[in-house]
Order: structure tokens, then C-alpha cells, then sequence
């Protein structure tokens, strides 16, 4: 079950880099032929597998975008992140501009070589007299690409701190007025860590910390949305539907806790420690929007998320993993495959009216059907 949830993660991330990458080398190769005026080397690309005139430019263009996206795609899904951080930094972005080098060659060779004779290539020698001279517009090509490969690895990672949801708000300009939304919210936070911290140093526990952040993208197979990290603790949010959805925002939860413990040996073996967490879960109305000037973010403002935490702070009190409000448990349709019980109506720190909560259990016997 460990390695399917690992392999949707995988899935979903290629499928997300694709239709990034596929958006974005359509528009750089067009803007290429716009800046040059000429589009030859696209039209060429397909030369011996169909006729010039059977498919027409702007199609050989996107198709030429299409066999790039899936090369990139799947290849930065294969840099795993505990890897790529124990590499200096040009270990991290050289083999990567390489790569891109690499795709614009072949796209200069491919176009200027029949596939047929492609084909009949048997040694170095074959494929060095198939090697195109590069010619002033070939150059322009791999600068360009260099270019590309710089906006492309920024725009990304920008891509990656706005969040899936928030990006088109941002590319349109939304969040530059602020908007209400109904949300759930769950603050997940990693007990005892001023313990750990001291028995670890700053160090192995900011390790500690990354790995933890790592398997907490489990969360994405739910529909979760990791909105902001807290030191030793994230906040997720879903929408009221994708959230309520076969209750996806507790599902989230334990199945974050079960990787946690299916790699408990190497937490183990590094840290000489196994992580445990707390959660606590919210729904109500919350206001989104652009803040700051020089340095800009994403916030969530309101009531529910000062809730969310404040429930999550009462499950040491109560010695529960996971609490929830019960405004958010009469939302969750259905309830089956976990066990809910009454905590009571609670006070919390900064309200002046109680808060129904609920503790929340896996049910054993059918925990099975919930898995996914």
C-alpha cells in the first residue's frame, strides 16, 4: 500500500510538470519563431516520417513542445529531494542546464536529418557524418534555450511557493483583492519537538524536519493543499467539497502517519528517534489575498484558521492525535471507516463561546476501504 500511495505521488507530479512544461515550450518556441521569423527548423523536425505540407507548422511547433515537456517532465520527477539537498548547488543546476543544452542539439538535429538515415546509424562515425554544421540560427536556438532554462527554473519554482490553487489566481491578478472562501483547515505539529531539538541540535533536527515535510506530500494524493510551514509543524487546506470528499482531510492525516511509520527503521537508524504528531481541523469562512511589498505571500485570514490551531494546541490536554470541530464533523458525509467520539464543548484560548470537538480513530475493521 506504501509503494502505491509513493506512486501516485510520482504520477501526479509528472502529470502537473507536464502540462507546466508543455504550457510553457509552447509559448517559448513560438515566441522563438516570432523573434527570428523563421520556423524551418520546426517544419523540418518531422522530415521522413510525414510530409511537410500533410501537417502543418504550428503543429509541428506544438508537437516539438509536447516531445519536450514529457523529456522534462519525467526527468525532474526522478531527482528525488533528499538527494538533490545533500548536492552543492552547481551539482543541482548544471546537469539540468546541460539537459536542456542536450534537447535543443537534438532539435537542431533531428531537424536538419532525415529519420530514415537516423535509422541506419550503426557507429560514431555514422552519426558524426549525420552532425549538422551549426549555422548563426542553430546558435540562436541554444541561447535561447539557455535563456529559457533560467525564466523556466524560476517561473517553476515560483509556481511551486504560490501552490497549485493560488497560481491562476495569480497569473490573472486576483489576489491582489482580497476574496472569502469557505476552507478547511488542519494544523499538523510534531510533538515534543523542543525535546528533540535539544537532543539533536539545530542541525540533525532541521534534517529531521525536512524528511518529516518530504513524506508529508501524502497529503496531495487527498486533494490537501500544504499552505505555509511553521517551523516543526505545516498547515493543509482543502475546499469544503474536496476536503468533505470521502473525508479527504482525515484521510490525509492517517495516511501521513502510516508512511511515518512505514519508515520508522530509517528515522530510527539517522535520528535515533520515530516522530509523532498532532492535528487539529477547522471549517469556516477565511479571507485570501496578496500581502507585502518588497517580499510578497499568500494569506489566509480568519477565524477558522486561529481555530484550527487553537484545536490542534488542546491535543496534548485531551491525549489525542487528531481533534476536530464539530461544525466541520456535521459536514463530513460519510462517516464510516473511522471512529468518532465527544470530546465536549470547549472553550478555547481567545473565544468567548464554547467549541464542540470530536476525537477522531481509525476503525480497524474497515480500514481497508478507506485507504484511498
Amino acid at each position: 500500500m506504501f509503494l502505491r500511495e509513493k506512486i501516485k505521488i510520482w504520477r501526479r507530479q509528472v502529470w502537473r510538470l507536464f502540462w507546466y512544461h508543455l504550457a510553457f515550450w509552447n509559448l517559448a518556441l513560438f515566441l522563438f519563431v516570432f523573434l527570428t521569423g523563421d520556423a524551418s527548423l520546426f517544419s523540418n523536425f518531422f522530415s521522413g516520417v510525414v510530409e511537410e505540407s500533410e501537417l502543418p507548422v504550428y503543429l509541428q511547433i506544438s508537437s516539438v513542445a509536447y516531445i519536450i515537456a514529457t523529456l522534462i517532465a519525467i526527468s525532474e520527477s526522478l531527482f528525488s529531494d533528499r538527494v538533490m539537498r545533500k548536492l552543492p548547488n552547481f551539482m543541482i543546476v548544471l546537469p539540468r542546464g546541460v539537459f536542456y543544452v542536450f534537447i535543443a542539439y537534438a532539435v537542431i538535429f533531428f531537424s536538419t536529418t532525415n529519420y530514415k538515415l537516423v535509422a541506419e546509424i550503426r557507429s560514431l562515425e555514422d552519426f558524426a557524418a549525420l552532425t549538422p554544421e551549426l549555422t548563426l540560427y542553430h546558435i540562436k536556438l541554444l541561447v535561447f534555450f539557455a535563456i529559457a532554462f533560467i525564466i523556466n527554473y524560476l517561473f517553476k519554482e515560483m509556481y511551486k511557493k504560490i501552490g497549485v490553487a493560488n497560481f491562476r489566481y495569480w497569473v490573472t491578478g486576483q489576489l491582489n483583492k482580497p476574496r472569502e472562501e469557505k476552507r478547511i483547515f488542519m494544523f499538523v505539529d510534531m510533538k515534543s519537538s523542543t525535546t528533540l531539538a535539544e537532543k539533536l541540535g539545530h542541525k540533525r533536527f532541521s534534517h529531521l524536519v525536512q524528511d518529516v515535510f518530504n513524506d508529508l506530500a501524502i497529503v496531495d494524493n487527498y486533494e490537501g493543499e500544504i499552505y505555509q510551514y511553521l517551523g516543526d509543524g505545516a498547515i493543509i487546506t482543502w475546499s469544503k467539497k474536496s476536503g468533505t470528499r470521502n473525508n479527504n482531510c482525515i484521510r490525509a492525516y492517517f495516511a501521513f502517519l502510516r508512511v511515518i511509520e512505514r519508515r520508522k527503521r530509517y528515522y530510527s537508524k539517522r535520528y535515533d528517534v520515530e516522530p509523532k504528531f498532532k492535528a487539529g481541523l477547522h471549517y469556516g469562512d477565511t479571507m485570501v489575498l496578496q500581502v507585502g511589498n518588497v517580499k510578497r505571500d499568500i494569506s489566509y485570514n480568519g477565524d477558522a484558521i486561529n481555530t484550527a490551531a487553537r484545536i490542534e494546541s488542546m491535543c496534548n490536554e485531551y491525549k489525542q492525535s487528531i481533534l476536530l470541530s464539530g461544525l466541520l464533523y456535521e459536514g463530513l458525509d460519510p462517516k464510516d471507516g473511522f471512529d468518532f467520539k465527544e470530546v465536549g464543548n470547549i472553550k478555547l484560548k481567545g473565544k468567548t463561546k464554547g467549541t464542540q470537538i470530536y476525537s477522531v480513530k481509525q476503525n480497524k475493521k474497515k480500514k481497508k476501504k478507506f485507504l484511498y
